[in-house]
């Protein structure tokens, strides 16, 4: 039988991680539809990582091994080999759940009109919260990235689309971008108001590395690409965004610091959440 959804699961040196990836999706083997994995090894150094990944490919598991072409281009290289209808990425440190391999698809099957279907997200590792993904929201994907790159989404966008872009100065937000070009050709988004995977928070992780110099780079880059629709009015409510983010937690510093019964009560009050950190 055709696999329905081809699952691309890129890996750089994360061989100690990808067999408990891989297990999350086989938990569910009898229940999901039918599905393909594709490993893309993006030039992994990591001896053990190497190991890993040739054992995988003789037990049967499908490996494309490539020099070091970043996430972007390891991506798109996965997917043009897929034979599924759907796409899932999946990070080779994550864990998915039975939504993105059970509903996600059938949703997808029953109603052609919507293209992208995304949902929440628990953390686990170094922190663990629940990511509530929120209804679609243009405006607010406009000044920042809400929807994580593992969503289920119609093969036929990304061909339409020309996959990720592969020319971003720095990578860790292409799929941001992919998704702002995904909005801007009036395609559907579906939030599904349920765990579709479990992220694994690390302190080394790509994101983290994003230097505030780098994040306006990236910025700029997205602005200049798409300037037709990110005008002077993103750029403005991007950074008042950005200051009430930072005077809000100035705030709680403060009062931390010299008045720490009265931050208590702001938070009683609802004025300052709880979540809200620096």
């Amino acid at each position: 039988m055709n696999p329905l959804l081809s699952i691309i699961i890129p890996c750089y040196n994360h061989g100690k991680y990808i067999e408990e990836t891989l297990a999350s999706i086989k938990k569910y083997d009898g229940e999901a539809v039918p599905y393909e994995i594709i490993i893309v090894n993006d030039g992994s150094t990591d001896p053990f990582t190497i190991d890993t990944l040739t054992r995988l490919g003789k037990e049967g598991y499908t490996v494309m091994n490539q020099v070091n072409q970043g996430l972007g281009a390891t991506r798109n290289n996965g997917i043009r080999q897929a034979k599924g209808k759907y796409i899932l990425p999946l990070d080779s440190d994550n864990k998915v759940c039975k939504p993105y391999l059970t509903t996600a698809v059938e949703l997808l099957e029953k109603d052609p009109g919507v293209t992208v279907v995304y949902a929440d997200i628990q953390c686990f590792g170094d922190r663990t919260n629940l990511w509530l993904g929120g209804e679609y929201n243009l405006q607010k994907l406009m000044l920042h990235n809400y929807i994580d790159a593992c969503a289920v989404y119609r093969k036929s966008l990304w061909e339409e689309l020309g996959g990720y872009d592969e020319k971003m100065p720095f990578m860790g937000f292409e799929d941001w971008e992919f998704w702002l070009r995904t909005s801007f050709a009036a395609h559907r988004f579906y939030y599904l108001q349920q765990i579709g995977f479990e992220y694994r928070v690390l302190g080394d992780s790509m994101i983290n590395s994003i230097s505030e110099q780098k994040y306006d780079t990236i910025l700029k880059y997205v602005e200049a690409k798409h300037h037709d629709h990110l005008g002077a009015e993103h750029i403005r409510q991007k950074y008042m965004a950005m200051f009430k983010q930072k005077k809000i937690a100035l705030i709680k510093v403060c009062l931390a610091v010299w008045i720490p019964g009265l931050l208590r009560w702001f938070k009683k009050m609802g004025w300052i959440k709880s979540e809200q950190v620096l």
